[in-house]
């Protein structure tokens, strides 16, 4: 790879940490690019061309770790192409967006309290997008792909950075191995757990579940299947990036594995990857109070699978 790729590469990454960090000052990111190079069609909705599928992919490569939290694209074919190796990497959907409707696009970016937001336009639609934000006047060129713009907005002014990004034949190398390594990245796939313990073991206390995350529905079920609840996708996204199994390994040291306190749950759980790989926990620790140093997803996990143990149990009261 050569240094000028390599200085180019830590660039674009350095302006988007920068933009995406200090929640305080920055409550939400917007990263907007116009779609890649579309194919020559006769079609009035035509698809990428080849160097448009090249783009898209190192597009993805250099976004995925941004920490993205939404993906809005227009309903042509060439803003949806542009946009899906992003969502393949992040596991996100792609809403769409009407092209001749950009102010609710804007209206629901406002509405966001926090998070970095991705937004796939055309050469008009990504300059009446920034202005409405309160950003600059600017222009996009009938033959430019290459333009990257991250608007960083907060209480005060926005603020707003303008980038470039080229692939070139060791970029395009780049992505390509990049998204091939993202995409062999064990994801996590199922969650199984037990809850038990609580009021000195008082019978029927007792609740197991299993969370399945697959694509496109991820859901809940217990009870043999009797309770079953689809999960949101911001619900199902928050599950995936919670749980870190290799934070798991670090948890079993770092806390207490002996007897629980005489009302306090014990929470018994397995993670499964992508890979199928398994990983298993037992905490003893009242409503994930020991965990927040240790493995702050897990506790995470253990405050959801408290909420959700509370919808089984009055599922089970509403069956009797």
């Amino acid at each position: 790879m050569s240094s000028r790729l390599i200085r180019w590469m830590s660039g674009v990454a350095t302006a988007l940490s920068m933009l995406a960090a200090a929640p305080a000052e920055c409550a939400v990111t917007v990263i907007l690019t116009r779609h890649a190079e579309k194919a020559e069609s006769a079609s009035a909705d035509p698809p990428l061309s080849a160097a448009g599928k090249r783009r898209a992919e190192l597009l993805a490569t250099m976004l995925a770790p941004a920490g993205v939290s939404a993906i809005y694209a227009t309903d042509a074919r060439r803003t949806q192409e542009t946009a899906q190796p992003l969502a393949r990497l992040t596991r996100l959907p792609v809403t769409r967006i009407e092209v001749d409707r950009p102010a609710e696009l804007v209206q629901a970016i406002r509405q966001r309290q926090s998070g970095v937001v991705v937004v796939v336009g055309h050469s008009d639609t990504v300059p009446a997008i920034i202005s409405a934000l309160g950003g600059p006047a600017v222009r996009i060129e009938e033959g430019d792909y290459d333009n990257l713009f991250v608007m960083a907005l907060s209480e005060h002014e926005p603020s707003i950075v303008r980038l470039h990004y080229r692939p070139n034949q060791a970029a395009g190398a780049l992505s390509k191995n990049s998204a091939s390594a993202a995409e062999r990245r064990a994801h996590v796939m199922k969650i199984k757990f037990v809850r038990s313990g609580g009021l000195a073991g008082m019978p029927g206390l007792n609740v197991e579940g299993t969370v399945d995350l697959g694509d496109p529905e991820a859901k809940v079920t217990s009870d043999g299947a009797k309770y079953q609840r689809n999960l949101t996708e911001p619900e199902a996204q928050q599950l995936r990036t919670a749980v870190d199994p290799a934070a798991m390994s670090r948890a079993k040291s770092a806390v207490s594995s002996g007897s629980a306190a005489r009302d306090a749950y014990q929470y018994d759980i397995a993670v499964t990857t992508s890979d199928g790989k398994t990983q298993n926990v037992t905490l003893n620790a009242a409503g994930g109070q020991d965990l927040g140093k240790a493995a702050p997803g897990l506790g995470q996990l253990v405050q959801w699978i408290d909420q959700e143990a509370q919808r089984i149990k009055e599922h089970r009261l509403g069956n009797r």
